[in-house]
């Protein structure tokens, strides 16, 4: 079996059967409530999971109670794994991205979907999937990788986006919307003319898809589909068919999908958790005071349908997040700076977000002040990078050990640190506050570093790296 194989999480999951080591099943009974993610978190959870953790296989639980239902996690726990759906390396994930938001290819129509095969309409109640809980503080039952598709209400196209949904009740849903994510942009379209945005939430899908999702901009524009991308990731146009409720589409081969509508009424994540959910950087999240209601009017799915999740923290929401903004940074640099930016890397040390490395291959002097400039572009477009570390060409941008052996052989504090205070930051760094440092001035505010370990050009000679052979 190989990677054009894949139309699923189902054909996904059998790729990775026949890959050494890639997916672990577990058959006795575990439970949807912490038992599940504690299980994963320890085993192959990943930075910035608390110790002891490392990087593992995915795992498929076949018995997850109460409902004894199939989880898995891990799909895209590490980024061979990841490349492997999509037939690439590591190294060009990228540029796969890059290449394939160029040259979109549309999903088609059909009548019928295997996420059909079941539809439930009447006494809808979410506490019938293996909808995990991740601690024990938690606010509640999240649904982490709902994938969210939804048409633009003044007709500039359709989205798809990732976000995080905690159960409320047995048809409803809260719905965290990254700001300034188009999703949110329908939202607000819908609200401004006094309807509710449809909204379907698909749960288990091919993962050309959720790497796709992930995309930001500026490499996709408002009324982009980043389904279009996922499509032309995969080599074929994906299926997609009229909802059973409500006026949206959804991806025929989901394992569930989730059709609903997101209200204008907001009420608490929680009246009485400590938190909301663990967050991608490693911390507790807060409960936020008051977020939109989605209310679901159907339940569909394929038969014996695998729920797929994320515990929050670690290498597979890094990697998500990762993917999408290292295309994102290539692209605009090589569109606006240099051609001599060779790749990117969005370290799990900051969660896929807050912390790059930039590789480059320099031609002359004059390319000295040139990666330092690159660098400060990518501060001014995408705020949510605290940290840049500048490599050249002879280090493996995607091996932290060989990052710090530039940084201890090729940097020196006094010239190769530029620092930038009092900027807009990313609001889920808690270093971010005047209480941390008292040249933040105000909450969300915080300070950025580009640590220039690039090799003066005049001296490239000088460092030459062993060659062995």
């Amino acid at each position: 079996m190989t990677s054009t194989d894949i139309s699923d999480l189902r054909t996904a999951l059998e790729f990775l059967k026949t890959q050494d080591g890639e997916l672990q099943t577990i058959s006795q009974p575990v439970q949807a409530f912490c038992e599940i993610s504690a299980i994963y978190a320890e085993k192959a959870g990943g930075v910035p999971v608390k110790p002891p953790t490392r990087q593992g296989p995915a795992m498929l639980f076949e018995r997850v109670m109460p409902v004894d239902q199939p989880v898995v996690l891990g799909v895209f726990g590490s980024r061979e794994r990841c490349a492997a759906y999509i037939g690439t390396t590591p190294d060009k994930i990228a540029d796969c991205l890059i290449e394939a938001s160029k040259n979109p290819l549309s999903p088609r129509y059909v009548d019928t979907a295997p996420v059909h095969q079941h539809v439930q309409t009447e006494a809808i109640d979410l506490s019938r999937l293996p909808i995990p809980t991740v601690t024990s503080d938690d606010a509640g039952p999240f649904v982490t990788l709902g994938l969210a598709m939804a048409k633009d209400p003044n007709g500039n196209g359709r989205n798809i986006s990732v976000h995080r949904m905690c159960v409320q009740g047995p048809d409803t849903l809260t719905i965290w919307m990254v700001p300034g994510r188009h999703l949110e942009s329908f939202y607000l379209a819908a609200k401004a003319q006094g309807k509710n945005l449809p909204i379907a939430i698909h749960i288990g899908l091919d993962p050309a898809i959720y790497m796709a999702s992930c995309c930001p901009s500026p490499l996709i524009p408002l009324g982009f589909n980043e389904l279009d991308i996922a499509s032309r990731l995969r080599g074929r146009a994906y299926e997609i068919a009229s909802c059973k409720t409500i006026d949206a589409d959804c991806i025929s081969h989901a394992e569930y999908v989730l059709e609903g509508e997101i209200t204008h009424e907001l009420i608490p994540e929680s009246q009485d958790a400590k938190y909301s959910l663990p967050e991608f950087l490693g911390y507790n999240g807060k409960v936020h005071p008051g977020l939109p209601v989605v209310k679901i009017k159907a339940i569909t799915h394929r038969n014996n349908p695998i729920y797929q999740t994320v515990i929050g923290p670690g290498y597979e929401q890094s990697n998500l997040l990762a993917f999408g903004l290292e295309a994102a940074i290539l692209d605009f640099l090589r569109k606006h700076v240099c051609q001599r930016v060779s790749n990117a890397y969005c370290s799990p040390a900051g969660g896929g977000y807050l912390l790059l490395f930039l590789q480059f291959q320099k031609q002359n002097e004059l390319d000295d002040g040139m990666v330092r400039q690159a660098a400060l572009a990518v501060f001014g477009a995408f705020k949510m990078i605290k940290q840049i570390v500048l490599v050249d060409a002879d280090v493996n941008v995607f091996s932290e050990e060989d990052v710090w052996w530039a940084m201890t052989t090729r940097f020196q504090v006094d010239v190769d640190l530029i620092s930038v205070t009092n900027v807009l930051g990313f609001p889920l760094d808690p270093s971010q506050s005047p209480v941390f440092s008292p040249t933040i001035s105000s909450q969300g505010l915080t300070a950025k570093a580009v640590f220039d370990c690039t090799v003066p050009y005049r001296l490239k000679a000088a460092f030459a790296r062993v060659e062995f052979s």
